[in-house]
């Protein structure tokens, strides 16, 4: 899959510790050949996350966590070797039943209190696990509200409309 994919960075979220970061690094992402390294990995809270990218396109910086009152959101920093322009990549996993909306918008309001923060022109993309059911989810509606105030927010790349776990959206689930 990776060798068909081939992607220039991967992040991944419920992976139990170094060792499988280093497993996964060597039996999946290098399988065929030794692209790929990882970043720094830290323990969190209830589920932890981590990024590979391809070792001749980036370097890794840090690995920051935001603590949230549920799981950790990590921030992985890394440049790019041609242009030397920094990216922060931040990996959720939101709570996941239905009956959480409440507390996935907390864990997106922890996020955009950050990511409102930033300097304008800072570069950032988020990644993982949202659990996010609907466009009409409260969470949902947090990561894409554009403040006239602040450039924290993110932009859905692909705009659904709708209830999304339901089979009409399958060709988009991950």
């Amino acid at each position: 899959i990776i060798n068909s994919v081939n992607p220039d960075i991967l992040v991944v979220c419920e992976i139990t510790s170094r060792q499988a970061v280093n497993s996964f690094l060597k039996s999946v992402m290098n399988y065929s050949s030794v692209t790929y390294d990882s970043g720094r990995f830290i323990y969190g809270t209830d589920t932890y996350n981590a990024i590979f990218f391809k070792k001749d396109k980036f370097n890794f910086i840090s690995n920051t966590p935001l603590k949230t009152a549920l799981r950790d959101i990590n921030e992985f920093r890394i440049t790019d070797k041609i242009y030397h322009d920094t990216l922060s990549i931040f990996a959720v996993h939101l709570k996941a039943n239905l009956s959480d909306s409440l507390l996935r918008a907390a864990e997106t309001d922890s996020l955009r209190k950050y990511t409102n923060s930033l300097p304008a022109g800072t570069n950032f993309i988020v990644a993982g696990d949202f659990n996010i059911y609907s466009s009409n989810e409260s969470a949902y509606k947090k990561l894409i509200k554009d403040n006239l105030t602040d450039d924290g927010n993110f932009t859905d790349p692909i705009v659904m409309t709708g209830v999304w776990n339901n089979s009409s959206y399958a060709v988009n689930h991950t």
